[in-house]
Formats: C-alpha cells, structure tokens, sequence
C-alpha cells in the first residue's frame, strides 16, 4: 500500500467516524438538527469538488470528498423529514446558487473556477448552520465539525496531483468545520455561564 493511498483510507475512516456519530445525534430523540439545506447544499457542491478532482487526477485524495457528498444528501434527508422546518429567503438563495455552481461545471467543464465557485457557494452554505449553531450551539455536533476538519488533513497528503482545482477545497473545508466546531464550543459554554441560562 502507497503513502496516499493510507491517507486516503485514513480521511475516510475519520470521515465514517465523524458522520457515525452526526446521524446517530440526528436521528435520537432530543438529538442535534442540522440545517438540511445546508447540508443539501454542501452535497451539491461537494459532488462538484468531487468530480472536479477526478478529472484533475487527484487519486487517493478524492475518496472522502466523494463520499462526504453522497453522506450530506442523507444527513439533510434525515433532518427534512424528522423536524419541522421554516426556511428564509437565504436558505433558499444558498441552495439556488448550489445548484448553478453545478450546472455551471456541467456546461463549462472548466475544472479550476468550478473548484474556486464550488468552494465559495460551500462557505455560503455554512451561513444557515452558523446562523442556527449561534442561537443553539447545543442544536449540533461540534465533536463531528472537528472530525470533519481533521478528515481533509490526510486527504490533502493523499491527493496524487496538486492543483488549485484540487487543494482549495478541501483546504478551505479544514478551516470552515474547525471554526464551526470552535464556535459551538465557546458560544454553548458562554450560554451555560450565562446570568440568563442560569436563571432558566
């Protein structure tokens, strides 16, 4: 077995490890309630990453991109149908703009400025679940935000070509988790501590 290939098996352990325990919490009673168009959204675009990263030859380093995609069209499935759900303007605009960067790379086949929109209109997705983490940090999993950080750090070692069209995603998915999992953490202790929470 290669070096990227163990990597590559690595970040798919992780990511297993990460979303084991994230549709565990989704599907219990009282469990977290991820934001399903913002993980439809991150499957949308993730698929793009993806199939960007295959034409550009990055091997061993695909494997978790391709099978997060398909995990963040269940995880958004499970949360749609299990909670009720009022969407804004926005939930519906990010989704929209998902579904261009698609038909986009679709049309153009253009695999770096795929990449670099795939990856801009993920950011946006995280604004709904950073929106509701904020109001209800205990609302969602920081432990599988952190995990989800950590599964592209091996993946990135194992990509077998190193392109912007191949590293700006993942690369910018190992900050985006981090601050989410960091700021569920220090919003759901200032909450705890609190004169308000206290009182409740």
């Amino acid at each position: 077995m290669t070096f990227k290939s163990a990597m590559g098996i690595l970040s798919v352990i992780i990511m297993l490890a990460a979303y084991t325990t994230y549709i565990w919490q989704t599907a219990r009673a009282g469990g977290v309630r991820p934001h399903p168009f913002s993980w439809f959204l991150w499957g949308v675009v993730t698929g793009v990453a993806y199939l960007v990263q295959i034409t550009q030859g990055a091997g061993a380093g695909s494997w978790v991109v391709g099978f997060t995609a398909v995990i963040c069209f269940l995880i958004g499935a499970v949360s749609l149908f299990k909670h009720r759900w009022h969407f804004s303007l926005f939930d519906w605009l990010s989704l929209a703009a998902g579904l261009l960067v698609f038909l986009y790379y679709m049309l153009s086949r253009n695999p770096t400025q795929s990449a670099i929109l795939a990856t801009a209109t993920d950011v946006i997705g995280y604004g709904s679940t950073i929106k509701k983490g904020w109001a209800e940090p205990h609302g969602d999993s920081a432990p599988s935000f952190a995990l989800n950080s950590i599964k592209f750090i091996p993946s990135l070692l194992a990509l077998g070509s190193y392109s912007l069209a191949t590293w700006l995603y993942p690369a910018t998915l190992v900050l985006m988790n981090g601050a989410v999992a960091t700021m569920l953490i220090l919003r759901g202790r200032h909450l705890e501590t609190s004169p308000i929470s206290s009182e409740r």
